[in-house]
């Protein structure tokens, strides 16, 4: 009798111990479930709703209410003066070239622009950023040395605070010109009887010609997310072309501000729409050579 308890007994803790290991398996099978779900990528959120009738009619309100503070500040701003347009041609091309030697690097061809863009000398300016976009280039190509990109982002920044200051949106740069080889330019002249008949400041990465007559709607449209934005900027670009003069003169300033600081030389075409400047001294880290 006592042997046939022993014996239940020791049967007994067996299948307690079978049962409890079974359980740690289901246990570590369902954490490894887990684990196998838990990696697995959440479904995208769903998309946002379209904007109502009622949100479009409060976005196209806000907008007409923008295009009437934007005009009344333009009202306010001031054209430049004769004295300022004298300051902004006073830099002659001979000066702006013996600069550009001395800063730039000369490319021959568009292989070369890439091993020079490889290596830190030459960056591309990117088509469109927060402070300019670039338009067409026929007879250049969007890249300079980095000393003339750190110059056309001061410049950018120096311009839309001055347009804060007058209580008007950030309207953008429009880049025309960039660096160009001697074959390029050379095509320029058979075009352009005024383009440089010697030796072009374009052609060292160092020079941007920069319209004061056009200029980009802002990179950040207040509307955004309402269904709005192409109304916005089709208004702003209708009036940023209405008070170019007024971009001009903020532009030209922001300039001159430079200018005086020795951070570039500038050039205000007669013929052509357009700032031509060259940077004037080290304004970005120097790749190693």
């Amino acid at each position: 009798m006592k042997n046939n308890i022993a014996v239940i007994r020791i049967c007994a803790t067996v299948l307690f111990a079978l049962a409890a290991a079974c359980g740690r398996g289901d246990d570590r099978a369902a954490a490894a479930q887990g684990a196998r779900v838990s990696t697995k990528p959440s479904p995208p959120p769903p998309p946002a709703p379209p904007p109502t009738a009622e949100d479009s009619a409060r976005a196209r309100a806000h907008v007409a209410a923008l295009a009437d503070s934007v005009r009344a500040a333009f009202a306010r701003a001031k054209p430049l003066t004769a004295r300022e347009v004298s300051e902004l041609r006073q830099d002659k091309n001979a000066e702006q070239v013996a600069t550009a030697q001395s800063l730039g690097i000369r490319a021959g061809g568009q292989a070369e622009i890439e091993r020079l863009e490889r290596a830190g000398r030459l960056v591309a300016l990117g088509d469109s950023t927060d402070w300019w976009v670039l338009r067409d280039m026929d007879h250049s190509v969007p890249y300079v040395i980095p000393d003339a990109k750190a110059m056309l982002s001061e410049l950018g920044r120096r311009f839309q605070a001055r347009l804060a200051r007058q209580g008007l949106p950030p309207y953008r740069l429009k880049v025309t010109s960039a660096l160009r080889t001697a074959d390029t330019q050379e095509d320029l002249r058979k075009i352009n009887t005024y383009a440089s008949r010697t030796t072009s400041s374009h052609e060292f990465g160092t020079t941007m010609d920069v319209s004061h007559e056009r200029f980009a709607v802002p990179a950040r449209l207040r509307t955004a997310g309402t269904g709005a934005e192409e109304i916005e900027a089709d208004s702003l670009e209708a009036i940023g072309k209405e008070n170019a003069k007024a971009m001009e003169a903020e532009l030209g300033r922001a300039i001159l501000e430079m200018r005086s600081e020795g951070l570039l030389y500038v050039m205000m075409e007669n013929l052509q729409p357009v700032y031509h400047m060259t940077v004037r001294r080290h304004l970005a880290a120097q790749p190693a050579r």
